[in-house]
């Protein structure tokens, strides 16, 4: 049985997720804070949480160990800066904000403070992922020479029964295709090959959607390493795909992360590497465990604030330097 005190602030989607994988993990003393009464009596299905409709009075009230910041993206250096001065640990869904603005002032109370501190980067918690690192890493299939990503689906269709003009995608306060899903590709982008050192951006408004925020857009990145990544994302796609595909000397490994398969293929053969579990819900259970894993044995996660604090400032300009 976990016996952290933990508050959930923000219990749509992904925080109604992370609230599921913590009950299935053992966690029994959790309160929950959202503006909405209507998203807060629908998580109390799950059981009989505390509830608030304030933040900072479920902050000061609770005195929790664990907060997991789960609100809207333009929300989360306040309401992580608040929960660090209540002296507790932080997990901030991705991108860890909607600019830089008082993003430094909240790495400097996490070291100040000493807590341990991470951004959600679920992807590099699914299994054909960690694959696919471990294939690169021995050059299992010769050294990585381009890697591309396509990244798509259709936004309208993402969440059931929620209208997507009222998701924080759509709008300019932290929404838009490069920061949904920029931020993760940048994340895992960096983890294969290296820091971003430059690269190029263009964003799409199509208007299809009549929304505030990029439908599309096309990245180009060039890693210290030397190794030239491009990235295509869009929330036009009716059939939703996700693929790493990384040239190599000896041919391609591609990642299908929907699917959770990694294949290989040059002039001659194509064959799987790997197929591992369907459910996504894995990789945010494993990414879980690791977090609160390093809570308890003070450890470095996976992506720090100063980490995730880098892939914003790579997705906030057209061209990085």
């Amino acid at each position: 049985m976990m016996k952290s005190r933990i508050v959930i602030i923000g219990v749509g989607s992904i925080g109604t997720r992370h609230l599921r994988n913590l009950l299935a993990l053992g966690a029994s003393d959790i309160a929950l804070s959202d503006p909405s009464r209507e998203k807060l009596r629908a998580a109390s299905r799950f059981g009989n949480f505390r509830a608030y409709t304030d933040e900072r009075r479920a902050l000061a009230v609770e005195k929790p160990e664990i907060v997991f910041v789960c609100n809207p993206t333009d929300a989360h250096v306040r309401t992580a800066l608040y929960a660090l001065r209540k002296g507790a640990h932080v997990f901030i869904e991705k991108p860890i904000s909607h600019s830089l603005a008082g993003v430094d002032a909240l790495i400097r109370e996490a070291r100040k403070k000493k807590r341990t501190c991470m951004v959600a980067c679920n992807f590099r918690f699914r299994s054909g992922f960690q694959r696919l690192e471990q294939a690169l890493r021995k050059r299992m299939f010769g050294a990585p020479l381009f890697a591309r990503v396509t990244l798509g689906y259709f936004l309208p269709a993402a969440r059931a029964g929620v209208s997507y003009a009222k998701t924080y995608a759509a709008t300019l306060q932290g929404g838009g295709v490069v920061l949904d899903s920029g931020s993760h590709v940048a994340d895992y982008l960096t983890a294969l090959f290296g820091k971003i050192e430059t690269g190029a951006m263009l964003k799409g408004k199509t208007r299809f959607l009549k929304m505030q925020s990029e439908e599309t857009a096309a990245l180009v990145f060039r890693h210290e390493s030397g190794l030239v990544s491009s990235v295509a994302l869009d929330y036009l796609s009716r059939r939703p795909a996700h693929r790493l595909e990384v040239v190599t000397e000896r041919g391609l490994l591609t990642l299908d992360i929907r699917r959770n398969a990694l294949t290989f293929e040059d002039e001659k053969v194509r064959k799987t590497v790997y197929a591992g579990e369907r459910d996504p819900n894995a990789m945010f259970l494993a990414e879980l465990k690791h977090f609160l894993a390093c809570v308890k044995h003070k450890r470095k996660p996976i992506q720090t604030f100063a980490d995730a604090r880098e892939v914003l400032r790579v997705l906030l300009s057209n061209h990085v330097k």
